[in-house]
């Protein structure tokens, strides 16, 4: 457990310390901006009452004090009389020296795998705990959350039911492509690789939109032929790979925005960002590689080599079948991953196969892992 062993007022602010020693500092503006009192903060939607723009640069507290024997920290403030109080773990997440409760990276660490650290045989999850009384959905979002995908068994194929069972995932988006969409050679609606029987490259969704689909569903309700096994790629596991095996070219795509376009009949979308994208902690946010789709771009000679060299060596990671987890997807088997994270290809087919799909957003995924977790955390032990 989180705890304050002692706090020393300055002029400056609060210098807090833990009992493990370490040391933490807050400022008295950033103190009175962040009182959690229901005066400043809504305690059911945790939106803002406190008016930050109205106050004083120069503010003080009064008084400070330690409570419930090192769990909380109050502070009186002088103009009002108003005592804030704050949790310890409130103030080490904010301090960066524990996990905020409301970080999507909570509860299950993701479990990245690739050659030298493969998965085991994929169990699929039963239709039957998801769309009844089961606890089916819940083990879906964790290996979501852990592993990147998950598969379910014994769906019934017609559109309906993938409506219904992609909708407990969170709203279904609508692109291009409309909300629940269909995916075979036979169709002729939209000029694209994937509306083919070739082998598909593994690669990452809608790189030519702003904001690319979260997670992506996938179910097959015909298959008569052969081939046409779903291909998996942790793309978290091979960047973290090459961050540690080769940082300057990790770094390289980190840094340079690679453009993505998509374009037919009355259609032209186009949006870029880096091939690997971090969080403000330095953390894998988002992998986005589709050589498919990449359009046009020039940079200064050293660049441009210095960038192909990281994009071959993070596209060789991709197509080595030793990171690949191929799934056969067949009638009733639906598979949902994050794009975000994990490349998708197919290899390639002979026969009929038609498979039906939907994209989500990626807040509404890390929504509902927060909102699982909050849920795990205040459940009563067994």
């Amino acid at each position: 457990m989180t705890v304050i062993a002692a706090v020393e007022g300055n002029d400056e602010g609060l210098v807090l310390r833990w009992r493990d020693g370490a040391e933490s500092r807050f400022s008295w503006f950033w103190l009175r901006d962040h009182d959690q009192s229901p005066a400043s903060l809504d305690p059911a939607t945790l939106q803002r009452r406190v008016d930050t723009f109205a106050l004083d640069e120069a503010i003080r507290g009064a008084d400070s004090a330690i409570l419930e024997e090192g769990r909380t920290l109050a502070v009186t403030w002088p103009e009002s009389g108003l005592r804030s109080c704050y949790s310890a773990e409130f103030l080490a997440a904010m301090a960066g020296l524990a996990a905020d409760d409301w970080d999507t990276q909570a509860r299950i660490p993701p479990r990245l795998w690739s050659a030298g650290s493969p998965l085991q045989v994929v169990e699929p999850v039963a239709y039957g705990t998801i769309a009844g009384e089961g606890d089916g959905l819940r083990t879906c979002f964790e290996r979501l959350q852990r592993d990147g995908f998950v598969v379910i068994a014994g769906v019934p194929t017609d559109e309906a039911s993938a409506r219904d069972l992609f909708g407990r995932f969170g709203y279904i988006r609508e692109t291009i492509f409309g909300g629940i969409w269909s995916l075979s050679a036979e169709l002729t609606e939209h000029d694209d690789t994937a509306y083919s029987t070739q082998y598909l490259e593994p690669h990452t969704d809608a790189t030519y939109s702003h904001d690319a689909p979260g997670l992506q569903c996938f179910l097959c309700q015909e298959f008569d032929g052969t081939g046409g096994e779903s291909i998996l790629v942790d793309g978290f596991a091979l960047a973290e790979q090459m961050r540690s095996e080769e940082p300057e070219l990790f770094r390289v795509l980190c840094e340079v925005s690679v453009p993505g376009r998509y374009i037919e009949e009355g259609q032209h979308l186009r949006a870029e960002r880096p091939a690997i994208r971090l969080d403000g902690q330095g953390r894998l946010a988002q992998v986005t590689f589709n050589n498919y789709d990449r359009a046009p771009f020039h940079l200064e000679p050293e660049r441009m080599k210095a960038f192909y060299r990281a994009y071959a060596d993070f596209h060789a990671r991709i197509v080595n079948q030793e990171n690949w987890q191929t799934v056969p997807l067949r009638p009733g088997m639906a598979l949902i991953f994050d794009n975000w994270r994990l490349l998708h290809g197919r290899m390639g087919y002979s026969g009929k196969r038609v498979f039906c799909g939907c994209y989500h957003n990626h807040e509404d995924f890390e929504s509902a892992l927060r909102t699982l977790n909050a849920r795990s955390r205040t459940a009563p032990r067994q």
